[in-house]
């Protein structure tokens, strides 16, 4: 399992080998995870894996996105599924390497079938076709920026929304973004901080005719001027609700 890649076939070998009932890329209330199982009791769970190493920082990330998946999407819990390291567990959920998924799983499915009834279901639907690539820095404060703002904002307009995450993750990344840029109908890039990374892919971006929609936490006069002067939403960290309707409306303007 040495990319992302296959850690999530790995991930699907696994509930597809131990008879689990599960659904991958689905759109599920206002996510859309990499699998979605569901238990003999009726309780859905989320699994999002990730190629993290194994570092404390890591682990409180991983529990902060499980809390938000299990929110957005209205499961009985989540589970953000790593390479290796320490299960931790919470209410929603928590972190658990691959080696120990299965037993995991049972694990909840048993306490969550304790309750007298299930948490109702979500309806599951396909991930659409249109994407829109998140060219953002990758530090935990700005993950809401994407699971709150970005990723909910997309999918309310029939696209989803796709990040490289480069904590971890192994191969090409370079490469990898650039493909996924190309193949995207729009590109939300984040400039707070003015981090190296964002500012090239906004230079790849526009150079293929894309359209960018800048949005920055950080002041703006503090951006490099060939990207100061272009329109850019400013949001607050914590405020990621806003944001995600200011970007409804842009990203309704162009897929």
């Amino acid at each position: 399992m040495g990319t992302e890649l296959d850690l999530v076939a790995g991930v699907e070998k696994l509930l597809s080998d131990g008879n689990w009932t599960y659904k991958k890329d689905q759109v599920v209330g206002e996510a859309r995870p990499d699998f979605v199982v569901t238990t003999p009791h009726g309780d859905q769970i989320i699994l999002e894996v990730k190629q993290w190493q194994a570092t404390p920082e890591n682990t409180a990330r991983a529990i902060h996105q499980a809390q938000r998946y299990q929110e957005l999407t209205k499961a009985a819990a989540a589970l953000i599924v790593t390479a290796a390291g320490q299960a931790v567990s919470s209410q929603f959920g928590g972190l658990v390497p691959a080696e120990v998924l299965l037993s995991t799983l049972s694990s909840l499915a048993s306490t969550l079938a304790q309750r007298k009834t299930p948490k109702k279901a979500q309806p599951l639907t396909p991930a659409p076709k249109k994407k829109v690539f998140a060219s953002m820095p990758f530090a935990q404060q700005y993950d809401d920026t994407f699971l709150v703002a970005i990723e909910a904002a997309a999918l309310s307009q029939g696209a989803i929304a796709e990040r490289v995450d480069h904590n971890g993750t192994a191969g090409n990344v370079v490469a990898q973004i650039q493909s996924m840029i190309k193949a995207a109908d729009a590109i939300v890039a984040d400039l707070s901080d003015s981090r190296p990374n964002v500012l090239h892919e906004v230079g790849f971006a526009e150079a293929l005719g894309k359209t960018v929609i800048q949005i920055c936490s950080t002041p703006a006069s503090a951006l490099p001027f060939n990207v100061r002067n272009n329109q850019t939403i400013q949001y607050k960290i914590g405020q990621t609700a806003k944001l995600r309707k200011r970007l409804e409306a842009e990203l309704h303007k162009v897929i």
